[in-house]
């Protein structure tokens, strides 16, 4: 007979192989079975070994599950029951914020903001100066797109700090980072530009008269001579350079020796031991050179930028005059304002300045009987070494003590574990001296020498980055090791932190100190110099060592 039961399942038979399924055993244990239903399952259960056995583990399964729920919660740590304590270092993260922002204060208007007042005060607005310097070419073209590319990095630099908190549900952003890595790289790729002739001396370059270049031109020599043509920018490094020719872009030099005889349609820009202007740059000059020497034959159409030493200035320049050294002379015409910060001014009888004159220095300004003068000179004569009596300078030196130790905090917050390396570094005084009167010599050399390859280029100049940085960076290790070495050592960032703002405090009085204080900056630059080169080799060495044995 085929009959179902309620629950929709066949009456067990006589055969071996009529069992029950899970279900039913399930059911039974539960006592959701009507009692016919149950008396079958079980005289069934009994007569059958392979079901018996299957209601005995469906038994044990039920007792192990209700075991795990009626067992009790897993204790939470009592550092996530109880809210942290409002006040126990809120206080500090506040201060250090708001020493940051006067750090950063300090620097503007100590720094740049003076600084960009007297070269407005010179002619020079704030806007005109940054683009003639930076963005349209002051010494290559392409620090337009290097901008960009900073800007860039900046911005992914601060997503990557936005989504480091959410770096435990990185899995689900990785494929939207990878986009976001693709469109940026995309972005940041340089657009393609005309060939350039490049010329490597062997040992020297010269471009013969009556003889051109179609593009731009980048010489590499001991020795270069430029009597022809260049149709595009003069790009050069070299020894000894002499410029006779016609260049109808820029020109950019780096030289032990420059002459400039020749015309230039764009700007003269570079940096040199020895220049010497003798022909006609049609835009503006910038330049950065020990000895500079124009002629009263040459002629600047627009604006000069001179940071000499000794500059001889008798030609014609058209536009402003912007000029910093020990000793700046003005003999020519001059079409706009001088702005003048030397410890030396001289202005010669064949002098004829069009706008005002502004001097700040260390001496009185010496002017000749022939000079004419738009107005009369403005100078301001500065006092050798710090106002001790103006509270402007100890405000400065607290905002400037404050700016060093966030960045010291910043560091032991990011990179613990290389913070301590160094402070204990540091410690070995002698050897530390030692290598960092080394790194401060070699460093800007070997930086130098690699810029002057143009294939190291790059790596020169992040080399020179990093050295600048690590020069700061030096006095935070052995403000560190001073502050453990008055107090004691003792273990945990809020007693290092303590202990880096007691050791700069005491380098800053320190420094302050006329003529003893220069000696202490000295030292303590080397010795954390010094330091710091330490605990980076020491790390370099420990992976090497490892993956030897």
């Amino acid at each position: 007979m085929n009959a179902f039961h309620r629950d929709g399942n066949p009456p067990f038979g006589d055969a071996p192989n009529d069992h029950f399924d899970e279900m039913t055993g399930l059911l039974l244990l539960e006592g959701q079975l009507d009692d016919a239903r149950v008396r079958e399952v079980s005289a069934h259960a009994g007569s059958c070994t392979a079901c018996r056995q299957l209601l005995q583990v469906l038994q044990n399964e039920n007792i192990w599950l209700r075991k795990a729920l009626a067992a009790e919660e897993e204790p939470v740590p009592a550092r996530l029951v109880f809210a942290p304590q409002r006040g126990q270092s809120h206080w500090g993260w506040i201060a250090a914020l708001g020493l940051g922002f006067g750090g950063a204060y300090t620097f503007w208007t100590g720094f740049v903001e003076p600084w960009f007042d007297q070269a407005g005060q010179a002619g020079f607005s704030q806007g005109s100066l940054l683009t003639m310097l930076f963005f349209t070419g002051a010494l290559w073209k392409g620090w337009d797109a290097m901008r960009t590319t900073m800007e860039l990095l900046a911005a992914g630099t601060l997503v990557v700090l936005g989504m480091w908190p959410l770096r435990r549900q990185w899995r689900r952003f990785a494929p939207v980072a990878f986009v976001i890595s693709a469109l940026a790289l995309f972005v940041t790729l340089a657009p393609s530009s005309s060939a350039a002739e490049i010329h490597h001396g062997d040992p020297n370059y010269v471009l013969p008269a009556g003889q051109q270049s179609a593009t731009d031109l980048i010489v590499t020599a001991n020795y270069t001579r430029i009597d022809g043509d260049v149709n595009g920018d003069l790009i050069v490094f070299s020894n000894s350079v002499t410029v006779n020719g016609h260049i109808k872009g820029d020109i950019l030099a780096f030289a032990q020796e420059l002459r400039m005889n020749g015309t230039v349609e764009g700007n003269l820009r570079g940096g040199c031991h020895s220049l010497i202007l003798n022909g006609s740059v049609a835009k503006n000059v910038s330049v950065w050179t020990q000895n500079f020497d124009m002629d009263s034959k040459a002629t600047v159409g627009g604006t000069a930028m001179v940071g000499s030493n000794d500059a001889e200035l008798d030609g014609h320049i058209a536009g402003d005059l912007l000029a910093f050294g020990n000793s700046i002379t003005i003999d020519g015409p001059l079409g706009g304002g001088a702005r003048v910060r030397a410890h030396q001014l001289t202005i010669g009888s064949d002098a004829d300045i069009k706008g005002n004159t502004d001097y700040n220095g260390w001496r009185q300004p010496q002017i000749s009987q022939g000079a004419k003068l738009a107005s009369p000179i403005h100078a301001t004569i500065q006092r050798p070494g710090p106002n001790y009596s103006s509270p402007r300078f100890y405000w400065h030196e607290t905002l400037f003590w404050g700016a060093v130790f966030i960045f010291g905090l910043l560091t032991l917050l990011t990179a613990p574990g290389f913070f301590f390396d160094v402070v204990a570094a540091s410690k070995r005084i002698g050897t530390s001296l030692g290598w960092g009167a080394l790194v401060l010599i070699v460093t800007p050399v070997a930086a130098v020498a690699a810029i002057f390859t143009i294939v190291g280029a790059g790596v020169g100049i992040a080399a020179l980055l990093w050295y600048v940085i690590a020069l700061f960076a030096a006095q935070i290790f052995v403000g560190a090791w001073l502050g453990e070495t008055l107090l004691g050592s003792a273990a945990g960032i809020g007693a290092a932190a303590g202990r880096l703002a007691l050791g700069l405090a005491v380098i800053r009085v320190v420094s302050i100190v006329p003529i003893v204080g220069a000696l202490v900056q000295v030292v303590v630059i080397v010795w954390g110099l010094g330091a710091l080169a330490r605990a980076v080799h020491g790390r370099m060495r420990h992976p090497m060592a490892t993956a030897a044995v």
